[in-house]
């Protein structure tokens, strides 16, 4: 189940975040490496920590760790070094496709990263050639959308808005600690998830 909720009360100064790749590289004897990619996509991971906190904003952490059930349940994170698209190409128009998926291109020297963006807060701006449409359905929970009428072919798509990740806990546990009668301490460690499987609406 993936939960439209945020973590509250927001994390304090020390939140660490990004992605992580898994890649198998073998050491030949010459010195030369085979590396091979494991995933086909990064997986972010965070760790939020939560420093002089009160009673409530802990009792507020503890009812959604008990609402996920710890690990089992996602929810939304704004990832605080991330959260922004401007202007990201997200498709080209071959006029007979009408569903894209949101994404984010990082391109250094020829090589090419596509990092697909599925959780947005609100509807985002969209642009066929420059020009604003809104002549499409999304779902904000999966970052896919569809055109009324297919874009043409060559048409470049752009979208710019905010966008949260899917995240669960890291661990079935969660553990603070009572530091002075009004400071309550600890970190919550998150890892990226999926999307849920859904339709467009």
């Amino acid at each position: 189940m993936h939960l439209d909720a945020y973590l509250a009360p927001c994390p304090g100064y020390g939140w660490e975040g990004g992605p992580t790749f898994n890649t198998s590289i073998d050491v030949l004897q010459n010195g030369d490496e085979y590396r091979n990619a494991e995933w086909a996509e990064a997986r972010h991971g965070y760790s939020a920590p939560f420093l002089n906190i009160g009673k409530d904003a802990y009792l507020s952490l503890k009812r959604m760790f008990f609402a996920c059930h710890g690990m089992l349940h996602a929810f939304r994170l704004v990832d605080e070094l991330d959260s922004q698209a401007d202007a990201e190409v997200f498709g080209i128009g071959t006029g007979t496709d009408d569903e894209f998926q949101l994404r984010k291109v990082s391109t250094v020297d020829g090589a090419e990263y596509s990092r697909n963006v599925y959780a947005l807060p609100a509807v985002p701006v969209i642009t066929v050639n420059g020009v604003p449409t809104t002549a499409f359905s999304i779902n904000l929970r999966t970052g896919r959308v569809r055109f009324d009428t297919a874009p043409a072919a060559t048409a470049i798509l752009r979208w710019s808005g905010a966008f949260d990740v899917w995240v669960r806990f890291a661990t079935d546990s969660l553990r603070f600690s009572l530091d002075n009668p009004n400071a309550t301490n600890g970190t919550v460690e998150l890892i990226e998830v999926p999307a849920p499987n859904e339709p467009i609406p």
